[in-house]
C-alpha cells in the first residue's frame, strides 16, 4: 500500500507540474482576490482517499498561493462525533463531506449552507451534472450538497479464490440462494467465512425491504415492512451462522470491518479469521483493491444478493461536499466546490475514489489518465453501467431519527441474532425492530 501511494503521488505531482499554468475550474469567483485564508475541509475515508484528497488541495493551492488548507480526515465513526462537536461550537470546516443518510439532519439543524443562490448564479456551475443526481442533495425547496461521485452497493469478493475453487459469481443480479450456496461451498473447503454488513448501519436492512418490492425501510412515520417480513430478515442471519460459514458476534467482535487495509476480505493470518466477500461499495474497490494486491488477491465485483436483485438494487451518490454555515468565506468555498467538481485535473487526482464523477463530461474526460493509476476505475465504470440497467431508483433521505434508530435497535438486534445461541426467535426480532423503531419515530 505505501508504495502503490508514493508511486501515486508522484504521478499526481508530475501531472500537477504538467498542468499547473492551466486555469483551475472555479466558476465565476477568483480565489486570488480572496487574500491570505485558509478554507477548512473536513471528510472520513482511508488512505488512498487521504492521500488524493491533500493532493488535490496542494494542486489548488500551487494555483492560489493565498488559499490554504486545514485538512481533517477521520475513519466514518470519529468523523461524525467530531463534526458534532464543532457543530456544537460553530466550528465546522468550511467544506465537509457529507453522506445521504444524514443530510436532512444537518439540515435541520442549520449547518448547512443553501447552495441555490449560487447555481442560479453560474459561481456553481451544474451544467455537467445530471439533474436526478443534483435533486439528491436537495432538501426541501434548497440544495444543501452536491454529489462528489457515483456509486452503488457492491460485494467484493475474492476472485483468485473463487477461481481456485471453479466458482462462477454472477456479475450483476446475485440471488441470496446463491450466495448462500457459494458462501457453504467456500466454507466446506477452506473454513473462510462471511461478515454481513455492519451492525449498526441500515444498508442491509434497506437493501432486505426493497427486495421485498417497498421503496424504503422506513419513513418519517416508522418503520414499512411488517414485523413479520422483518422477521424473515433475522431468520436468514440466524439460519447462516448456525450453519457456521456466517461470522457470530463474537466473531465480528475480532476482526476489523472498519479500515479496509485490515478488512478479514484482504487482511488475516488463518482462514477462520479471513472472508471471501465485503458488503460494500463501488468505489471502495480502489482501497480494498490496493490492500488486496499484497496478499496476491485479485476482487471481482457484484451486486449485494437479494433475493429481487433488481428491486433491491440502486445508484447512490458516493458522498456528498457541503458548504456549511460556519464558513466566513462563503465565495471561496463554493469556487473551491466548483473546482472540485468540474475541474478535470482536479479529478485526475481524485481518480474517482468517493466513486465516478458525477459530472458526466469529466467522467469521460479523466478515463484514460485514472486508468493508468488505478485499473480499478474502468471496472467500477463498467459495473455501474450493469446497475443502472438492473436496478431501481433510490430511497428518499433517511428520517431524522435514523442515528438513534441504527444505534440502539438495529446494532442491539444485530449483535443478538448473530449470537451462536441467540436468546431471541426471528419473530420476536422482526417485531422488537418495528415496534422500538416506531417508538423512537414517534419521539422525533
Amino acid at each position: 500500500m505505501k508504495k502503490f501511494v508514493a508511486l501515486f503521488l508522484a504521478l499526481a505531482l508530475a501531472l500537477s507540474l504538467t498542468l499547473a499554468s492551466a486555469e483551475l475550474n472555479v466558476g465565476t469567483y477568483d480565489p486570488a482576490t480572496a487574500g491570505d485564508v485558509q478554507l477548512g475541509f473536513g471528510w472520513w475515508g482511508n488512505q488512498v482517499r487521504d492521500e488524493v484528497t491533500k493532493a488535490v488541495a496542494d494542486f489548488f493551492t500551487e494555483n492560489y498561493p493565498n488559499v490554504t488548507f486545514n485538512l481533517n480526515t477521520q475513519v466514518w465513526d470519529n468523523y461524525w462525533a467530531l463534526m458534532n462537536t464543532y457543530s456544537a461550537n460553530n466550528d465546522l470546516p468550511d467544506i465537509m463531506q457529507q453522506d445521504y443518510a444524514f443530510i436532512e439532519q444537518w439540515v435541520a439543524a442549520g449547518d448547512l449552507l443553501d447552495l441555490t443562490p449560487y447555481v442560479e448564479s453560474g459561481a456553481l456551475d451544474l451544467s455537467g451534472v445530471p439533474q436526478n443526481i443534483i435533486d439528491t442533495g436537495k432538501v426541501g425547496d434548497g440544495l444543501y450538497a452536491i454529489c462528489a461521485g457515483v456509486n452503488a452497493p457492491a460485494l467484493l469478493y475474492n476472485k483468485t479464490l473463487t477461481d481456485e475453487l471453479g466458482i462462477t459469481v454472477p456479475e450483476i443480479n446475485l440471488t441470496w440462494d446463491e450466495f448462500e450456496e457459494i458462501s457453504r461451498k467456500i466454507y466446506a473447503e477452506k473454513g473462510i467465512g462471511v461478515v454481513f454488513g455492519q451492525g449498526n448501519s441500515e444498508n442491509p436492512l434497506t437493501y432486505y425491504a426493497r427486495s421485498l418490492g417497498y421503496t424504503a425501510l422506513w419513513n418519517a412515520e416508522g418503520v414499512v415492512p411488517t414485523a413479520e417480513e422483518m422477521a424473515g430478515y433475522y431468520a436468514d442471519l440466524m439460519a447462516d451462522v448456525a450453519e457456521g460459514w456466517m461470522f457470530n458476534t463474537d466473531q465480528i467482535a475480532n476482526v476489523n470491518v472498519v479500515d479496509l487495509a485490515q478488512n478479514p476480505l484482504v487482511y488475516g493470518t488463518t482462514n477462520d479469521v479471513r472472508t471471501w466477500c465485503a458488503f460494500a461499495f463501488s468505489n471502495q474497490i480502489a482501497a480494498f483493491q490496493k490492500a488486496a494486491t499484497a496478499d496476491g488477491i485479485e476482487l471481482g465485483i457484484t451486486s449485494w444478493a437479494a433475493q429481487n436483485p433488481t428491486a433491491a438494487n440502486y445508484m447512490k451518490p458516493g458522498q456528498f461536499f457541503s458548504i456549511t454555515t460556519d464558513t466566513k468565506n462563503p465565495d471561496l468555498a463554493v469556487a473551491f466546490l466548483n473546482y472540485l467538481i468540474n475541474d478535470v485535473q482536479a479529478n485526475v487526482i481524485l481518480r474517482a475514489e468517493r466513486g465516478v464523477p458525477a459530472n458526466s463530461e469529466v467522467a469521460a474526460a479523466i478515463a484514460d489518465e485514472v486508468n493508468k493509476l488505478d485499473p480499478t476505475y474502468g471496472i467500477a465504470v463498467d459495473y455501474l453501467a450493469l446497475v443502472e440497467n438492473n436496478s431501481s431508483p433510490i430511497f428518499p433521505p433517511l428520517p431524522s431519527y435514523a442515528g438513534t434508530a441504527n444505534n440502539d435497535v438495529i446494532q442491539r438486534l444485530s449483535d443478538e441474532a448473530l449470537l451462536k445461541n441467540p436468546q431471541i426467535t426471528a419473530e420476536e426480532a422482526g417485531q422488537d425492530f418495528v415496534d422500538s423503531v416506531n417508538e423512537i419515530a414517534a419521539d422525533y
